[in-house]
């Protein structure tokens, strides 16, 4: 199966000749699953695919920007989100590409009051992804980076996990789309330095707070919400 990547946004500049880009982040994620060919979109440069049809899945990435800007390249993914949508091609969306789906197709996203999201921090099984062969249970703690979130999900989607914090961190439509705010492409170590670059933005306290739950969580349940995008991507086969 072919993956489509539509890059959003990519690393910070220093950090690439470590981490590469962003898309490889998502190609060392799907070893082992049932992806076997990518492609990848700079759409944040102008760079789109021609049609839903072009992969078997999409993939909308994370990103610095906010869905309610005014770039025009945010309004180009949005419209071929509802064009996927209209067609049922499989899509997946993490953190910014879980709000531009929800966004797209009807949902509400702000700038949360609750502030800044990072780190390790728990959400609750709130419905089991039961069509996606995926069992849950109890509390679930994942990676996140983001000040924005879905207040509201799109018609048709399912809140899978969720917290007081974040009410809606997991979702899916039937078995076409699912979305996530967690960033389970990172890993522990991209995550601490991504963390210390947003001292200025976010404060010492955050900040700290965020450095300590990977101390004390490290990666948490990250090789679950993996499992439950590989489980996704294998159902596209049936």
């Amino acid at each position: 199966m072919k993956l489509g990547i539509l890059l959003c946004d990519d690393h910070y500049p220093d950090s690439i000749a470590k981490y590469g880009h962003y898309d490889a982040a998502f190609k060392r994620m799907f070893q082992s699953s049932s992806i076997s060919a990518f492609k990848s979109y700079r759409c944040h440069e102008e760079e789109y695919p021609s049609s839903p049809g072009d992969c078997d899945i999409w993939l909308v990435t994370g990103s610095k920007w906010g869905v309610y800007d005014t770039d025009p390249w945010i309004q180009v993914v949005a419209q071929f989100v509802r064009d996927c949508d209209d067609a049922n091609q499989p899509m997946i969306g993490i953190c910014f590409g879980h709000q531009l789906i929800h966004y797209a197709l009807g949902g509400c996203v702000e700038k949360s009051e609750k502030g800044w999201g990072i780190g390790v921090y728990a959400v609750e099984t709130l419905n089991q992804p039961t069509t996606l062969n995926t069992k849950f249970t109890g509390t679930l703690n994942l990676i996140a980076c983001h000040q924005d979130q879905v207040i509201a999900p799109a018609n048709g989607f399912e809140v899978v996990a969720g917290s007081d914090f974040c009410p809606v961190a997991i979702t899916q439509k039937s078995k076409t789309t699912l979305t996530m705010q967690c960033h389970p492409e990172f890993t522990s170590d991209f995550l601490t330095q991504l963390i210390e670059r947003l001292r200025d933005k976010a404060g010492d306290e955050v900040v700290n707070k965020a450095l300590n739950s990977l101390e004390n969580l490290g990666e948490g349940d990250r090789k679950q919400a993996i499992s439950l995008i590989f489980n996704f991507c294998r159902i596209q086969q049936e």
